[in-house]
């Protein structure tokens, strides 16, 4: 009874699958969807958001999804070795699992995963037209796994004549990539195609300066697919799926192995969405499903093999009555599924239902507030609140924009730490409040923006895993608190700039000590420059900061500085030739303990778009 309601709450206000929904994003770089889950300009989120465009990955022609997401505010990543091997992200200095991704809207985070977080180590970013990224605790809206913040990878949407990119590139240790991508009409259906491989022979998971001689190669494949059709006026449906595979070689904890790897991601949506009165009422309704399969193949133990699934129901309305005010209500029905070779089966649900009010009292004044109610079917009910808040000061492009953002997160423990033979069923959901405060400021005549902010998390009972016992555990209170520095500029007489700079101070409030694998300082800047007869030249600085590398702060790894050259030549309005250096100086640091990093390495390849 308890899902039939909630799915006929959905479909009464004819809602959808939370983000396919949300992919309404459009190519306007200032209206985001993830932070609000509706359109909405940049200068009415009360939250920090960083969006990434697909001209940003081309320009610094990033090719994993880590490349990217290092580059911007209050975010870092930590990887056991190259490409396919286990990759981190945190934002805000929250754990890897404490963060939802998104691809197209739909959730991504593994059921079977440790902590039911997704895996960043295979993610390439060829497919993805644009990224949002929004940092602080987004329960409300976004629900469990939302701690640190939300990542959405968008796929590009339908256009409305034939269009087509491709790109082949070619480098260090043998790495080949190849893409491809078109979007146009067949009759009245809008479709998105496209595909990347990647294949290298990589370099030793166990560093190479420490002895590791076998490299550890990898191949990746990915394809995505999306269609669009409008039934009758203001309404349409739309549905769509990402594909990815990727086989890896991996190494144990200090030494070099023969062990082989593969991670299978599938996501796939479907929904129906409605927008009327002049633009003021839209309504979705859908499905979304996430099915991940793993298998770490040791040389001596033989193969652990994961499944993991999630199939989610949800739906949302929002509603604009008059200009002063707007309204979003959804519900959501979500069930995880769980199993390894080992005999360890299990699964999960949470039924929710959420509202959000928007009001302007005032020309560019934005308040934001919104609650939560959560139905575990393990840990019972949660209701969580959150509120912020934007304000434009002067009407001018260049007016500061205050920003203040409050928000609450409850998180369960995963299927992996309560039901494999390592888990603890004894364990207490994890709770958080946060907040955080900021200015931005525009300058360049609209072309740039610089901003400050600071912010502030807490968090009960974060899940940790015990070395001694083997076992999970909650450690009582955490707290990451700090300081960003953001600026973007774009094409501000001929120059492309970026900064971005954090000071994070995250501890175990019960030790004192410092969260692991959490630097305290962080900086990435880069500048570009092009001229009008097509040329292209820039450069990157990364700093990481020393950070230890476990719970106890016994093993602290150095900081690193690692700087990088890029190139590209337009041959042609539709064909371009590029080329860079990572790491020009050779770099030796590690960011988890006897993994290696890569060194200096060279990359060339030509894109084509029509």
């Amino acid at each position: 009874m308890k899902y039939l309601f909630l799915l006929g709450t959905a479909l009464a206000v004819s809602t959808s699958i939370a983000v396919p929904a949300l992919a309404d994003e459009a190519a306007i770089d200032n209206i985001v969807v993830t932070a609000t889950r509706t359109e909405t300009p940049t200068s009415e989120i009360g939250q920090s958001v960083s969006v990434v465009t697909r001209e940003d990955i081309e320009r610094t022609q990033a090719v994993t999804a880590t490349d990217v997401l290092a580059r911007l505010p209050g975010v870092t990543f930590t990887q056991s070795g190259g490409f396919g091997q286990p990759a981190s992200v945190f934002i805000r200095g929250a754990e890897n699992a404490q963060s939802l991704v998104l691809i197209d809207g739909v959730r991504i985070n593994d059921p079977g995963d440790v902590g039911g977080g997704f895996d960043f180590g295979s993610l390439t970013v060829g497919q993805f037209d644009r990224i949002e990224v929004v940092r602080g605790s987004s329960g409300v809206l976004w629900g469990s796994r939302a701690i640190g913040g939300v990542i959405n990878l968008i796929t590009a949407r339908p256009t409305e004549e034939w269009t087509a990119r491709g790109q082949a590139e070619y480098g260090w240790r043998d790495q080949k990539q190849l893409g491809a991508s078109a979007a146009g009409k067949v009759g009245p259906v809008g479709l998105t195609l496209g595909g990347n491989w990647l294949k290298g022979d990589g370099y030793s998971a166990f560093n190479e300066r420490r002895g590791g001689t076998e490299k550890d190669g990898y191949e990746s494949k990915s394809a995505n697919a999306r269609a669009e059709v409008q039934i009758v006026d203001g309404l349409s449906a739309d549905a769509g799926t990402y594909w990815t595979k990727a086989n890896y070689d991996y190494d144990n904890t200090g030494a070099d192995a023969l062990n082989v790897g593969m991670k299978r991601d599938t996501v796939g949506y479907a929904n129906l969405r409605y927008k009327g009165l002049d633009g003021r009422l839209t309504a979705r309704v859908g499905y979304g499903l996430t099915d991940t399969r793993r298998i770490s193949d040791d040389a001596v133990f033989g193969p652990y093999t994961t499944n993991g699934r999630n199939d989610r129901f949800e739906g949302q309305v929002s509603y604009t009555p008059i200009e002063m005010v707007s309204l979003l209500v959804g519900a959501e029905t979500e069930k995880q599924k769980f199993s390894d070779n080992y005999g360890s089966k299990d699964s999960t649900s949470i039924d929710s239902v959420f509202g959000m009010v928007t009001l302007r009292p005032v020309t560019g004044l934005t308040l934001n507030g919104g609650v939560r109610y959560d139905d575990n079917s393990d840990f019972g009910s949660k209701t969580t609140f959150s509120a912020n808040g934007a304000w434009v000061i002067g009407g001018s492009e260049e007016a500061p924009i205050l920003r203040a953002s409050y928000g609450e997160g409850f998180k369960a423990p995963s299927l992996y730490q309560l039901y494999t033979n390592a888990g603890f069923r004894a364990l207490d959901p994890e709770t958080s409040k946060s907040w955080d405060v900021g200015v931005e400021q525009p300058f360049a005549e609209g072309h740039g923006t610089f901003s400050v902010t600071y912010f502030d998390r807490k968090t009960k009972n974060l899940i940790d895993y015990d070395l001694a016992a083997w076992n999970y555990y909650n450690v009582g209170r955490a707290r990451a608190k700090g300081v960003e520095l953001g600026m973007q500029v774009t094409d501000w007489e001929g120059f492309d700039m970026s900064l971005s700079a954090t000071y994070l101070d995250a501890t175990n409030e019960i030790t004192g000590a410092r969260l692991a694998r959490r630097p305290k300082t962080n900086l990435y800047a880069s500048l570009d420059k092009h001229w009008s007869q097509g040329f292209r030249l820039g450069a990157d600085l990364r700093v990481g900061g020393g950070r230890y590398d476990d719970v106890a702060n016994a093993n602290y790894l150095g900081g690193n500085v690692v700087v990088g050259l890029r190139a590209a030549y337009d041959v042609t309005h539709n064909v371009q030739v590029y080329g860079r250096v990572e790491n020009l100086f050779d770099e030796h640091y590690e960011v988890v303990r006897t993994y290696g990093t890569p060194g200096r390495a060279a990359y060339a390849g030509v894109r084509v778009k029509m």
